[in-house]
């Protein structure tokens, strides 16, 4: 059998089109890629993730000298807990998922009332379920982890020389691998938060391969626009923004 001919069988058994195919080639394509290019050095330090994390290591430096660190323990422990939160829904959203799955008939059967949507088999139904898990199953997996590494950060703050006991240079060197600490948890929360919003683009498939791509490209847009051109990322950078919510109050 040839390389066409055993292409052209796969197609048919899994029940997925060639648009199918382009549009999920497209999807992994622009989040596995994604993540590769943000990732590289030149890029993350010119991102909101880089931003953001200066200013945690200069939080971190400033935790050093004070004598009571309570309020920094608490801030890191509410940031856990927002990964915390997801996890746990992460976990809710898997369980719903594994009730549809198998019940594509009737799933498809009240999509096709809707305008433009593209018919697709039962198996074809379950494949697109499939994938909307595994990216879920990755988006736990990123924020559990980031819920173990705050918990990591607070030891490590926990464990940094008191301003009377230590010299300055013990309390920063410390300080300074907590934030480090600290900015991989934000990391992990960041990809898993990433994978929600590809999740969300990955919906678009169930009403057509078009549809599929056109959310996926948007959901790429929305991210590198608030991750590298928002006014957030501006305040952060001290350069000049024209929005009304950033201009001094009078």
């Amino acid at each position: 059998m040839t390389p066409s001919g055993l292409m052209q069988l796969d197609l048919s058994t899994l029940g997925l089109g060639v648009a199918d195919i382009v549009a999920l080639a497209w999807f992994l394509l622009c989040t596995v890629g994604y993540n590769f290019v943000t990732g590289m050095r030149g890029l993350w330090k010119a991102s909101l993730v880089g931003a953001i994390q200066e200013q945690r290591m200069l939080w971190m430096s400033h935790m050093a000298d004070r004598k009571d660190r309570v309020i920094d323990v608490l801030l890191i422990s509410n940031l856990a807990t927002g990964n915390s939160f997801f996890a746990s829904t992460s976990i809710v959203i898997l369980g719903a998922l594994s009730a549809v799955l198998g019940s594509g008939e009737h799933a498809q059967a009240v999509l096709e009332q809707l305008p433009f949507v593209a018919h697709a088999s039962p198996i074809a139904w379950d494949i697109k379920i499939i994938v909307l898990m595994l990216v879920i199953i990755y988006a736990f997996f990123k924020f559990a982890w980031a819920f173990r590494l705050a918990h990591y950060s607070m030891i490590m703050m926990g464990a940094t020389p008191s301003v009377d006991s230590a010299p300055i240079a013990a309390r920063e060197d410390q300080a300074a691998r907590a934030g480090r600490v600290a900015g991989i948890a934000a990391e992990h929360s960041n990809l898993g938060l990433r994978a929600y919003n590809f999740g969300l683009a990955a919906i678009g498939w169930f009403f057509h391969p078009v549809g599929f791509i056109l959310t996926t490209t948007l959901v790429v847009l929305i991210v590198t626009r608030r991750e590298f051109f928002s006014r957030t990322l501006s305040i952060l950078t001290d350069h000049q923004t024209r929005t009304i919510s950033t201009l001094p109050p009078r």
